[in-house]
């Protein structure tokens, strides 16, 4: 893919229940739409862009390179696996929506499913809630973290698929 991914394949597949055989592709649509919701909520879109762009020019240091290590990759890794748990099974072809099911597999029962992505969704709300502590200690250090800019309101509560939320 073109854009910017915040974490590489093994990076999700270590310490989550995606595995290294999975296909990037079904999971990258969902890490870049967990970079879009989750982590530019959290940032907000100044710092969500600098973190970028540093990224891109491999100038990430300092407090930048500590966000995007300590909270960026980790919310991403395991908000992309919380999602991509309640969705691997489907697969849209031109012949229509069909659940995968390979042979002798046994389906996972929907509340096994929903308590494993609210287990992984707990995690990435455990570092957004670290983040949130962090950054109130060191915004004054990060000029691109407002509050309130553009469209994104990064004091709002992170609300996401388990109804959990974390309020600053």
């Amino acid at each position: 893919m073109a854009e910017l991914l915040f974490i590489a394949p093994l990076e999700l597949t270590q310490g989550t229940l995606v595995g290294g055989n999975v296909d990037p592709d079904k999971y990258e649509p969902i890490m870049l739409g967990v970079q879009d919701k989750v982590i530019q909520e959290m940032l907000g879109t100044e710092l969500y862009d600098k973190i970028i762009a540093d990224k891109i020019a491999d100038t990430l240091t300092g407090d930048y390179l500590k966000i995007y290590t300590d909270f960026v990759k980790p919310v991403t890794k395991y908000e992309t696996c919380a999602e991509f748990i309640t969705l691997s099974p489907y697969v849209l072809n031109n012949g229509g929506l069909f659940k995968n099911n390979p042979d002798k597999a046994v389906q996972v029962e929907r509340e096994e499913k929903t308590t494993l992505s609210e287990w992984h969704h707990s995690q990435a709300m455990m570092y957004v809630d670290r983040f949130i502590k962090w950054i109130e200690l060191n915004k004054v250090n990060i000029p691109e973290y407002k509050n309130i800019q553009d469209e994104v309101d990064a004091s709002s509560k992170q609300n996401l698929n388990s109804g959990w939320y974390f309020n600053d």
